[in-house]
């Protein structure tokens, strides 16, 4: 009879876990629970048991107690995560932070922080942030290269919320010692991997959550304790209280996070000894770190059996911490095993929450709109197509656009001799595949100046022409654990959940053509701006789209040709072709990102144009010095319609500088931009309105466009 219930309970779980394990463990990833801070991943738990099934204690523990009399047994699984705190809130509106507790471990652990999406929960609810990173088009400046330095810190760190004040950063809510993590951004791997941070006391968390739904529908054999704990890496009080208000116990079955070894996700369990009851595929080991003592030994403990468990995991303490499903169905057999599984009703789940919609600026609502549409767009360089597309369904009725030999999207409409060119890039940093390795590993080059290490253990997309994108992640550099400097020294490697050459070429990955990315979208960051991947030169792009916004081409003094062109990042290929086609042009106002030095770690005297006070004329730059009288005229129309601007030097070049090469002088025009190049570069939209009414003076030549960024909404 035990046999038989065994048998219905696992295959109750298999089918669980083949459909809808990922998905629950993906949606639970999401949450933060800094340590001390584990309210979020408790409502989470309690979310998938009727009301008042669990009872939490003053410590924020969660608690089942089934069955009764002996024996009397505790299943444990920790709610809480390594995180931090906002440790000071300076008077510039830049926050520092500071690790809380523990589970911080390995020289990168910092450095994975550095230049991503980060939440902040405040008393008011979450806030968006980002861990700010020197720009890499600065590198070269630099007395020492980030490259040549060692591992980032935690003491390093500086977060932009979007403030210019602590008044500013006040008014969103964010009070110092407020929790805070990475923007948690699971994958699923094939649906066999899940991934994301501390991915695997998530997992066990949802694991012991479906064991305690199946034993509770019938009676258990003596007691049965299950807990989910608070306070584990900061001083193991969670645990100790709940041992002391339910014990004594005769078993115990913890999950022990620091109980490592690389998953091969064919349904492995570790433990650190052997169990009293027999299940295939254990492997014992040590925890990797010892955990807190009490002060005096607890004594409803002193006579319990206590045996802990652990998952296998892949890039264990990275943001992709990866856990196979079949790894974590074996925890909760093992948990099964060890309560006596009475009962025969498969395991099952409720409905998984809601998905919460991406907020949008509302000081800005259509220009957000229309730029978080263009960001969602993926374009590695000289895989612009899903760019081009979209733009092309921007255009009003009027646009007849053309597809150019080099793939650049031109538009030519007014009349008249003077003719002015205007170029925004489509293309953003990214990678491509380089190679494919006997295990799977799709070994990758990039395409573009960027630091690789922010990419490193990191959510990824493999893009493939005419396919759907493939989920995946960066992989940290082979030793990690042992690494003492910020950057890698082999090339980044990718890891889908292929096992082999063949079955990766089979799912359509293809060595030159396959690009890969990181998945992206637009976060608000304060009442004015916004961070994401890719606004290089995606504001750019949007900023001419809003100007045909209402344009009537007819009444135009001058002919005019916007390009939106392919290849800028890896050495210029698109307007390379499209001067050699527009050699008849006047003047070429290239529109890119002024790359500021408005940055806590940038040094002022260089670059600096401040965020929110308007375009900028990109004066000078590595490969350009603007003509005195061009620069003077777009500062004099400005003027006249009031239009803030700014000028400013900066490192790198723009599409302009193969215009010159037919005696076309160059213009560039520009927002203010942070951290370019990475992850999470910011905009001030009050810099892109700017830069639209700019543009629409020049175009239109006086007035300037009535119109603001926020007139104009995409097209689905």
């Amino acid at each position: 009879m035990r046999f038989t219930t065994l048998f219905l309970l696992l295959i109750g779980w298999v089918r669980l876990a083949q459909a809808q394990l990922p998905a629950l463990l993906q949606a639970y990833a999401r949450t933060s629970a800094v340590t001390g801070r584990e309210a979020e991943a408790s409502r989470f738990v309690q979310s998938l048991f009727k009301a008042g099934t669990l009872q939490q204690d003053q410590l924020g523990n969660l608690v089942l107690v089934l069955g009764s009399g002996s024996p009397r047994r505790l299943f444990v699984a920790p709610l809480d995560e390594p995180g931090y705190v906002v440790s000071q809130i300076q008077a510039d509106g830049y926050l520092r932070v500071a690790p809380v507790g523990g589970g911080q471990a390995g020289p990168l652990f910092h450095q994975f922080l550095e230049g991503h999406d980060v939440r902040i929960v405040s008393g008011q609810g979450a806030r968006n942030a980002i861990s700010c990173v020197p720009s890499s088009h600065y590198d070269n400046l630099r007395a020492e290269p980030e490259k040549n330095k060692p591992p980032f810190s935690w003491q390093a760190a500086f977060l932009d919320v979007g403030a210019a004040s602590a008044a500013d950063v006040a008014r969103q809510g964010i009070q110092l010692l407020d929790p805070l993590t990475l923007e948690k951004k699971p994958v699923v791997l094939g649906q066999q991997w899940v991934a994301a941070p501390a991915m695997k006391a998530k997992a066990a968390a949802i694991a012991l959550a479906s064991v305690a739904q199946a034993l509770a529908t019938a009676p258990v054999r003596g007691t049965v304790v299950i807990a989910w704990t608070t306070l584990e890496l900061l001083n193991g009080k969670g645990f100790e209280a709940v041992a002391n208000r339910y014990g004594p116990f005769e078993e115990v079955y913890r999950f022990d996070r620091t109980l490592e070894t690389e998953a091969a996700g064919t349904g492995q369990l570790l433990a650190d000894q052997a169990l009293p009851y027999s299940l295939p595929s254990l492997v014992l080991t040590t925890p990797a770190r010892p955990a807190r003592k009490p002060v005096l030994p607890n004594t409803k403990l002193a006579a319990a059996h206590t045996y802990l468990l652990g998952l296998p995991a892949r890039y264990a303490n990275t943001p992709v911490e990866a856990v196979a499903v079949a790894d974590v169905q074996q925890l909760a057999q093992a948990w099964l095993l060890a309560a006596g599984a009475p009962a025969t009703t498969p395991l099952a789940t409720p409905a998984l929450p809601a998905a919460a919609s991406a907020p949008v600026l509302p000081s800005s609502p259509a220009a957000a709109q229309l730029l978080a549409g263009l960001v969602g767009q993926y374009g590695v360089s000289t895989a612009e197509k899903p760019v081009r597309d979209f733009i092309a369904r921007q255009l009003p009725a009027w646009a007849r656009p053309a597809v150019d030999q080099a793939g650049n999207l031109v538009l030519t409409f007014g009349q008249g001799p003077r003719h002015l060119v205007f170029v925004a890039h489509m293309d953003e940093v990214g990678f491509v595949v380089d190679s494919i390795r006997p295990n799977g590993r799709l070994v990758l080059s990039l395409k573009g100046g960027a630091f690789p290490w922010l990419w490193e253990a990191q959510p990824a997309l493999l893009h493939t022409p005419g396919q759907a994108d493939v989920p995946a992640v960066f992989e940290p550099r082979p030793h990690y654990q042992q690494a003492t400097k910020s950057a890698p020294s082999t090339p980044l490697t990718v890891f889908a959940g292929y096992t082999s050459a063949q079955q990766a070429q089979a799912a359509g990955i293809r060595v030159g053509s396959t690009t890969v990315t990181m998945p992206k979208q637009l976060r608000p960051l304060g009442p004015n701006r916004a961070a994401a991947r890719g606004l290089d030169d995606r504001v750019g792009c949007a900023a001419l789209l809003l100007t045909l916004q209402h344009l009537d081409p007819t009444r135009l003094p001058c002919r005019v040709t916007y390009v939106w062109s392919t290849g800028e990042e890896i050495g210029l290929l698109g307007s390379a072709f499209a001067a050699q086609q527009l050699q008849d042009a006047n003047v070429v106002y290239p529109i890119d990102t002024f790359v500021s030095s408005d940055a806590p770690q940038e040094s002022r005297g260089f670059g600096y144009c401040p965020l929110g006070q308007g375009a900028v004329i990109r004066v000078v730059e590595s490969i350009n010095f603007a003509r005195r009288d061009l620069v003077q005229h777009v500062h004099a129309l400005a003027d006249r319609q009031h239009i803030p601007i700014q000028e400013g030097m900066t490192a790198g070049g723009t599409d302009g500088m193969e215009f010159m090469n037919y005696g076309i002088p160059s213009v560039p025009l520009s927002w203010p931009g942070r951290y370019s190049h990475s992850p999470v570069e910011v905009l001030d939209y009050r810099d892109m309105t700017s830069l639209v009414r700019l543009l629409g003076a020049l175009v239109q030549g006086s007035p300037a466009l009535k119109t603001s960024a926020a007139g104009a909404k995409p097209k689905s």
